[in-house]
């Protein structure tokens, strides 16, 4: 594999309008990242990856874009823009933006040209059909409730195509124009000194315009048909000709939120010549050990978890790195979301970043998760403020489950848990703002925020610029990154284990979600006859790690609960 710069990325995403506010009124912004920059340095990271800023009508919380080159006033100014990417430069740090390519804002100069006349210039950057029998032009549903077909005002049994919030149209990429446009778009911001984009809902690019109706999969007599926007045949060009034309020449990082990626597509998808440079691995984003499926039992889940962490590895198999990550803007809080709260403690809660932040690939961590931010329940829906988990809301009642049901499963895995505003202090709004916050403070705020654990040396905070410090050590750095991944103990019952190795190194990772001890015999990791514990590289307990048998051969582990272990080995 051709070493790329980006290779050594150690990714911290912001949602910026919940991370700092400077200016009183209630959002966060961009010189708030300015202001941060210290923090986001001292743990470690040397990417920042921002989620968007553009101009936004905000249906959708900024990916509804009405203006592709220029700065919300919300969040500041292109100036201000242009000083985060000089003073994050200074300091080692690359930015990327957040490129949402599938659709637009209903508000964009685009899609208003588009209504004037539909089949006119303008009207081609879009997706417009004629209905059939009275009714839209098949039944597929929109990803966020209803149908994924919107009339057009004042065309008769004209209607435009909407894969998300009918105030987010999806562009026409069967349109070269379209594409060219785009295209000219990333190269104007890279020529602002950017390190690359994050590119938004990019399975969906390419779809199957077919006008048939498929069977119902609900009782609101549509179809959320996957299989006709996501991942179709064609998509591969598009993005290789993005690739080719506006991120290749800029040496740009680019990531993908690419929807189960097969086997046969790795290499076209993130090989050494294929169309990004990495993609998020979701392999672990569907299990919660709150849903009914598992019963609050965090070893069971954890096993699933961790299955399809190497199932996802397996299927690279080396020939492209992943991103590995377990927050970020669309899913719930990891701690919440994967230890049950009678499992959640100060070691559990360092354990579990531990379990793939080592595997091959580049890594990235969300904000807050640093400090172990966590999920914030709501008594009222009115309490929540996004539209999309208003509408999943509305689905669940209408699939027959009562207004607190309903409620109750927001709460056990909204988005929006990610989104209250950074907690640090124990100040008004918890440092957030001088203001009223756009979204509510966690009120957990007052014992769990940042400068209380900067204080702390034993804090999750330092834990954490510890964990990044030795997979950015520079001489264990390149084996984390391209080192083979092995498998290690996976018919234990909750744990979770794996050796990076290369001719250099040999580093054994062991994660224990059992809250009880348990031993591990290093006789069963290949050559162990003569393997040793050279180094000490990570350690959730504050006291060394138990051997048993002799001290000179360390044969055997004995994991304390919910321990984990970074371990150097020497041969």
């Amino acid at each position: 594999m051709k070493k790329q710069w980006w290779h050594r990325t150690v990714g911290y995403q912001i949602y910026p309008k919940s991370f700092q506010d400077t200016n009183g009124d209630g959002i966060g912004d961009l010189q708030g990242v300015i202001r941060r920059l210290d923090k986001i340095a001292a743990l470690g990271a040397n990417v920042i990856w921002l989620c968007p800023v553009f101009p936004s009508p905000m249906v959708d919380n900024g990916y509804d874009v009405a203006d592709y080159m220029d700065i919300d006033p919300c969040f500041g100014s292109m100036e201000d823009m242009k000083e985060l990417i000089a003073k994050a430069g200074e300091k080692g740090i690359r930015v990327l933006m957040d490129l949402v390519a599938n659709h637009s804002s209903d508000q964009h100069v685009w899609f208003q040209e588009a209504l004037k006349d539909p089949f006119g210039e303008y009207g081609k950057y879009y997706v417009f059909r004629e209905g059939k029998a009275g009714g839209p032009p098949n039944n597929w549903r929109s990803i966020f409730g209803g149908s994924a077909w919107e009339p057009v005002p004042g065309r008769e049994n004209l209607y435009y195509l909407h894969l998300f919030t009918k105030q987010q149209p999806d562009l026409n990429w069967e349109n070269p124009r379209l594409r060219e446009e785009i295209c000219r778009i990333i190269r104007d911001w890279m020529a602002l000194g950017l390190g690359g984009f994050r590119l938004d809902a990019v399975s969906h690019l390419k779809k199957n315009y077919d006008y048939v109706d498929l069977p119902p999969d609900g009782p609101d007599g549509l179809c959320l048909a996957f299989e006709e926007f996501n991942n179709v045949e064609g998509l591969s060009d598009f993005l290789m000709e993005m690739k080719e034309k506006a991120f290749g020449p800029a040496d740009a990082l680019t990531i993908g939120e690419y929807d189960e990626m097969k086997p046969e597509d790795v290499e076209a998808v993130i090989g050494e010549n294929g169309s990004f440079s990495s993609v998020f691995d979701f392999s672990h984003t569907h299990l919660n050990v709150n849903f009914p499926e598992w019963e609050g039992d965090t070893v069971r889940m954890f096993n699933a978890y961790r299955d399809r962490l190497f199932e996802a590895q397996r299927v690279v198999a080396g020939r492209g790195l992943l991103c590995n990550f377990l927050e970020n803007h669309d899913k719930d809080r990891c701690i919440d979301r994967f230890l049950a709260k009678k499992d959640q403690n100060r070691y559990s809660v360092r354990m579990l970043p531990v379990t793939n932040f080592f595997f091959p690939g580049i890594v990235f961590l969300y904000q807050g998760q640093e400090i172990g931010m966590r999920d914030y329940p709501k008594k009222s829906m009115d309490e929540y403020v996004d539209a999309p988990t208003h509408a999943e809301y509305e689905g669940l009642v209408k699939r027959g489950l009562t207004p607190q049901e309903a409620l109750c499963r927001i709460n056990m895995n909204s988005r929006e848990h990610s989104r209250t505003p950074m907690q640090w202090n124990d100040g008004p709004n918890a440092g957030f703002t001088e203001g009223k916050p756009w979204f509510a403070v966690n009120p957990g705020y007052v014992s769990l925020n940042y400068e209380a654990q900067e204080r702390d040396p034993a804090s999750l905070l330092h834990f954490y610029r510890k964990m990044v410090s030795v997979r950015r050590r520079p001489d264990l750095e390149e084996t984390f990154i391209y080192g083979r991944l092995l498998p290690r103990f996976q018919e234990r019952d909750g744990i979770l284990a794996y050796e990076r190795r290369d001719e250099k190194n040999r580093i054994l990772v062991i994660a224990s979600a059992l809250g009880q001890e348990t031993a591990l015999s290093l006789e069963a990791l290949d050559g162990a006859d003569a393997v040793r514990v050279k180094e000490i590289l990570l350690n959730n307990y504050e006291e060394p790690p138990v051997f048993e048998k002799s001290s000179a051969s360390q044969r055997e582990i004995l994991l304390r609960p919910w321990e984990c272990l970074v371990l150097a080995l020497q041969e």
